[in-house]
């Protein structure tokens, strides 16, 4: 919340033209001062939909406002702060928005979550913290490892591997990214032990053969 805090009092640091219920003009180069106190936005009194805030113009624009922050919300109700552009920018989706409960939506206004972005992310490092069980009990002597058998089994008759979810559910409830990671890395190990079985049983066969072609060898030699 640090950077939007930080934002925030820069925004309110500007030169700016404020609009609510008077107009106060000021001239190039001057600036409103606030020494010790603040600006105190009070919802008005009205049963319908209100926004109060500070709005931003341009010069080439003064009569269209650019983008603004501050308060929405209806009657008695504080719905959502808001710092976005726009000429209706507490609900145009083309900025910031943090409900009462904490929840924060970059281009959404109804974030159902901690942080909700309606669009791309980029970033240069993601660390997912969870409580979900690292699977490494997989190579533990008591774990019952599915055979191929059953797996063939399983997809025949679901068209997804077992535990993981199908293309349906996550069409239906998204794709959460740590449980995913997770599963994921719990069928490389199992696939991990199906490949080593598969290696032992097979040097077992490489063995018997070559015994099988010594013994046919010394056959045809005492014949």
């Amino acid at each position: 919340m640090k950077p939007i805090l930080t934002c925030i009092a820069l925004l309110c640091a500007c030169t700016v033209h404020l609009s609510a219920q008077n107009l106060f003009p000021t001239a190039k180069n001057t600036y409103v001062k606030i020494d010790g106190g603040g600006v105190d936005l009070i919802s008005p009194v009205t049963t319908g939909g209100w926004a109060r805030g500070i709005s931003f113009y341009t010069n080439q624009q003064p009569s269209i406002r650019a983008m603004a922050m501050g308060m929405f919300g209806s009657a008695e109700e504080v719905q959502r702060f808001y710092m976005a552009f726009g000429s209706s920018p507490y609900n145009s989706k083309l900025g910031l928005y943090i409900l009462p409960n904490g929840n924060t939506g970059i281009g959404t206004i109804d974030p159902q979550a901690k942080l909700a972005v309606d669009g791309n992310i980029l970033a240069k490092e993601v660390k997912v913290k969870t409580d979900i069980t690292v699977p490494d009990y997989v190579f533990e002597p008591d774990y019952e490892l599915p055979t191929l058998q059953y797996i063939e089994s399983y997809v025949k008759e679901h068209k997804h591997l077992p535990e993981i979810p199908s293309a349906a559910d996550i069409q239906r409830d998204g794709l959460d990214l740590a449980e995913m990671n997770l599963l994921l890395l719990k069928k490389v190990e199992e696939i991990t032990l199906l490949l080593i079985e598969k290696e032992k049983v097979e040097k077992v066969m490489k063995a018997d053969f070559e015994r099988m072609k010594i013994e046919i060898e010394q056959l045809k030699t005492n014949k």
